[in-house]
């Protein structure tokens, strides 16, 4: 891992296949919420509006867009900035996830394509939710399954975690993984059924059935796999932190205009900040519970 793969190098390594593969989160993000297509089928890449072919040069990341200038080369139809976005943004997750594991050895790479999934799904998660107000069991479950077969070939993983033993490691992690699935999409269910026995008037009043999404369900039991019961949680806390904040300042924005009701915003891509937030610094959430809790 010395040489090519350290030092600045290794980060521009990094950057570039995080282009690549936000070229491919965009696919993912355009296609799961349709019926008829998939990631992989059809294999190449189309406009949505004239369904011509993209050639291998119309897809290289944000290069390409600028030499069109955000147009389709066929007809022209103006390719949304949200494409070039993902990509730079996906690289920049993957240049922090280089940065924080620092890999020097082939475990250490294990543990960066850990980190960078998990990063690159929060994109994917997120920006689905926000247009379709949904979360794909196509992106949750393979996830959920790949985080428990992860957690048994990679020990590693849940190091110092509830429910890991040093004596059986295999299986120890796997029951890890299984307790984070548990603690995340089980605290969300809970969380919700609560909400709802609080909230029905406005649940009502708005047409919506549940308090809490069963796709942000999934998608913790998903997450809760990788991280453990600790990460797990910790990042629902810091979801919960970020859309108060949210919540308030669209509140704030909302009657400054007139006192208009502000848009609800889905709850996945809090979740998604929070798991962020506990991939960057592990712990956080927790920390910052126990200083509010300290008396000044």
């Amino acid at each position: 891992m010395e040489g090519l793969w350290s030092g600045w190098p290794g980060m521009s390594i990094a950057v570039m296949l995080g282009l690549a593969v936000g070229s491919f989160a965009n696919v993912v993000i355009y296609r799961s919420p349709l019926e008829g297509l998939t990631s992989v089928r059809p294999s190449r890449s189309f406009c949505p509006s004239c369904q011509a072919q993209l050639t291998w040069f119309d897809n290289i990341p944000v290069l390409a867009w600028l030499l069109l200038r955000g147009r389709c080369r066929s007809c022209g139809t103006p390719i949304s900035w949200r494409y070039p976005l993902v990509e730079v943004v996906v690289a920049l997750l993957f240049a922090g996830a280089w940065w924080r594991v620092g890999p020097t050895d082939a475990f250490g790479m294990l543990d960066f394509a850990i980190v960078a999934y998990l990063a690159v799904t929060c994109v994917i998660v997120s920006l689905i939710d926000l247009e379709h107000l949904i979360i794909p069991d196509t992106i949750t479950l393979p996830g959920l399954a790949l985080g428990l077969i992860v957690s048994v070939c990679l020990p590693s993983l849940h190091v110092g975690h509830v429910f890991f033993r040093e004596a059986s490691p295999h299986i120890s992690s796997l029951f890890a993984g299984i307790g984070g699935a548990a603690a995340g999409g089980g605290s969300l269910w809970i969380v919700g059924k609560i909400g709802a026995l609080f909230l029905r008037r406005q649940m009502e009043a708005a047409g919506v059935e549940d308090a809490m999404g069963f796709g942000d369900v999934k998608w913790m039991a998903h997450t809760g796999a990788f991280l453990g019961v600790a990460g797990a949680l910790g990042a629902i806390v810091s979801a919960c932190f970020a859309g108060a904040l949210i919540g308030i300042l669209m509140k704030l924005v909302a009657w400054m205009q007139g006192g208009r009701e502000p848009q609800p915003i889905p709850f996945g891509p809090f979740l998604s900040m929070g798991i962020l937030v506990e991939l960057a610094s592990p712990g956080f959430a927790w920390n910052l519970l126990q200083a509010i809790a300290q008396p000044a």
